[in-house]
């Protein structure tokens, strides 16, 4: 019996929906807005109360009643403009209008001017209406952290023209971001589970974690691979401050967890190892950092049922049809044959490696994926 209640506890806890970060910050600035609900109320009244007054007083007068109604609240004083009021019953009448009103007109413009004034409420609509935003993004990437080197992968990620959302807690790197120019950001903590689905994980491509450190880069991980298991559909980058630390984290989930100091160290190695071709060295050496944004290499697979099973390379020409060039073949084992030529045959689990300008190789890939679906769904 106790496991059978603990069993339907945890079904409950998992049939609860955690709230959306925009339903969190909706009611928040709902809840900010409500502050004006009394003074809003005072002032109605009075305005109310004032108007009916002077239309009792000129028989009906709305237009001059409710203006003299407003510069007498507002102490804007421009004379009695309704008739009646120079009565004394009109005097005595704008007299103790004007002493309720005036205390309550000034208490109801501060409250209103304070509330809309006010930093959180703006940074709450922003935040509210950029979220609206991220809803619609698709294929994008997420960015755990922002320091010096997010700001050069956003920099290049810009140049691309590849969208992203960089999710900060830090209040001092927000100011960064907007110095930065950074469309789409959410500051809350990325490791929670209402954050990275608010960020649209579940629509994105891959996500870049760069918190500083490892725990906090391992809890990221872990949550992220929890909405999005296969490391297949979305790739998951992190840093970390050793060979141990990155090992831990690829078995957790990331695709590729770098040490920074060895990247580097790496990078300077193939200049050193390559100084008679210094050229074609930094050329590939910027195309594999995505630094060169007219030249890429893009990898292409072939699945089951493709077209260009068992076509020659020159019989498939993308050089002529796509403007891109095949430069390499992967064997399903691994083995890259970079000796191809016209006559290299292409088989199924082949890999592809393009070379070309980029828009050309995100077309090629369009083009060659549409052709495989067509093939497939014709029965052919």
């Amino acid at each position: 019996m106790p496991r059978v209640r603990l069993k339907k506890r945890i079904r409950k806890r998992l049939k609860k929906r955690e709230p959306k970060l925009i339903e969190i910050y909706e009611r928040k600035f709902i809840e900010t807005l409500k502050e004006l609900r009394i003074p809003l109320l005072m002032l109605h009244t009075a305005i109310t109360i004032g108007t009916l007054g002077y239309m009792l007083l000129s028989g009906g007068d709305f237009i001059n009643s409710f203006y003299m109604t407003i510069i007498t609240i507002g102490t804007i004083g421009f004379g009695e403009v309704v008739t009646g009021s120079e009565t004394p019953y009109g005097r005595i009448f704008s007299s103790f209008l004007a002493l309720a009103g005036i205390g309550i007109f000034t208490t109801s413009v501060t409250v209103i001017v304070r509330v809309f004034f006010k930093e959180d409420i703006i940074a709450l609509y922003r935040a509210i209406k950029m979220l609206r935003e991220i809803e619609e993004l698709e294929g994008h990437y997420l960015i755990c952290g922002y320091d010096k080197t997010s700001a050069w992968l956003a920099k290049t990620l810009k140049k691309r023209k590849i969208e992203f959302v960089v999710i900060e807690e830090k209040p001092e790197a927000l100011k960064y971001l907007q110095e930065h120019n950074i469309k789409y950001f959410i500051a809350e903590e990325p490791h929670k589970r209402s954050v990275l689905i608010s960020a649209g994980i579940k629509r994105a491509r891959g996500m870049v974690v760069n918190l500083g450190e490892d725990a906090r880069n391992i809890a990221v991980i872990v949550t992220a691979r929890l909405v999005r298991p296969s490391k297949e559909d979305f790739y998951i980058y992190s840093f970390a401050s050793g060979d141990g630390s990155a090992q831990k984290m690829e078995e957790l989930g990331a695709n590729k967890a770098l040490v920074p100091n060895k990247l580097l160290a790496t990078r300077l190695s193939a200049y050193i190892f390559h100084t008679s071709s210094a050229f074609i060295s930094d050329l590939f050496d910027r195309i594999a950092f995505g630094e060169e944004a007219d030249i890429d290499i893009l990898e292409f697979r072939i699945e089951p049922g493709s077209p260009l099973i068992g076509k020659r390379l020159r019989d498939i020409d993308l050089r002529k049809s796509l403007k891109v060039t095949v430069i390499a073949i992967r064997k399903p084992d691994g083995y890259l044959d970079v000796t191809i030529s016209g006559e290299s045959t292409v088989e199924e689990g082949d890999t592809l490696i393009l070379f070309g300008h980029p828009k050309n190789l995100r077309n090629a890939q369009k083009v060659l994926l549409e052709r495989a679906v067509s093939l497939i769904g014709g029965g052919g």
